[in-house]
């Protein structure tokens, strides 16, 4: 998994909208085939018994019990059955994005990873019963716990990966975006404009605008001031500069900084500093 630019990962990942439609256990017919689809959802499988043939792309995997199987969407894949011992598996179909991407176009996963503890296999297999049990639940704490599993169930998979996950195609982006949030770490006392940023990124300002908010979910300037309000909060909390001094060396009136901390924090400057030093 990768660790550079980790705040941008963090925010970046914490992005990502999920979907579920179809979730259950099957053990699959002797007729199971489809050959070179590509769909606009991602599987996952849990191998419980049995054997069987996938193909993503041009990669040819027979899963074992005891393996989960991702098959990203937008790829060409195949699978089959080989014998009468078909599989018993878990399984669902979902959608992973971030802005208009998937997930798993940024991320490159392995398309198996074994699970070889009693205890993880559990977890898993409580996993996709919850997915099932509440994918059929009528009532609107479902859409919740739905959301909640296969958001679980990803970052389990990625988790369990951990070295074999690489980043994808969208590197440069990445290091782009990260290098305009050096800038902006750098210049919180300035005034900075959406021109300048884009510049540093030497992006159109319209584009940057929107790659930016891609990948953080913020406007550049909104991204800007939330930079300031984490620095505010460090130095409420270890310092005994006053607010007046904290909004000077942030480059905003008091009255400004005053309104926007509260905005993001729900509490003045003063009362957060006394509820820190509880």
């Amino acid at each position: 998994m990768p660790t550079q630019h980790s705040r941008l990962w963090k925010e970046f990942m914490g992005g990502a909208r999920f979907h579920v439609s179809v979730a259950a256990y099957t053990k699959v017919p002797s007729t199971w085939r489809d050959t070179d689809f590509v769909p606009d959802f991602n599987r996952f499988y849990m191998i419980r018994e049995g054997e069987g043939l996938i193909r993503i792309e041009d990669r040819e995997i027979r899963p074992e019990p005891g393996q989960l199987v991702l098959m990203p969407a937008g790829v060409r894949q195949s699978y089959s059955t080989i014998s009468e011992d078909t599989f018993g598996k878990y399984w669902c179909h979902f959608t992973a994005t971030i802005g208009e991407m998937s997930l798993f176009d940024l991320l490159e996963v392995p398309p198996t990873i074994r699970i070889d503890r009693g205890d993880e296999w559990q977890a898993w297999t409580n996993r996709f019963e919850t997915l099932i049990r509440e994918m059929h639940n009528p009532t609107l704490a479902a859409g919740f716990r739905v959301t909640a599993t296969i958001m679980e169930m990803v970052a389990a998979y990625i988790e369990t990966a951990g070295r074999d996950v690489r980043v994808s195609r969208s590197t440069a982006v990445v290091d782009k975006i990260n290098t305009v949030v050096r800038y902006m770490e750098s210049r919180l006392d300035q005034q900075l404009t959406v021109e300048e940023m884009a510049k540093v990124a030497h992006y159109h300002p319209n584009y940057f605008i929107q790659v930016f908010k891609q990948f953080t979910g913020l406007s550049p300037i909104q991204y800007v001031n939330s930079l300031r309000i984490e620095r505010a909060k460090r130095w409420l909390a270890a310092t005994d500069m006053t607010v007046s001094e904290i909004a000077e060396q942030l480059g905003m009136s008091l009255y400004y900084f005053s309104r926007l901390f509260k905005e993001q924090t729900g509490f003045s400057p003063t009362a957060y500093r006394q509820l820190d030093n509880r």
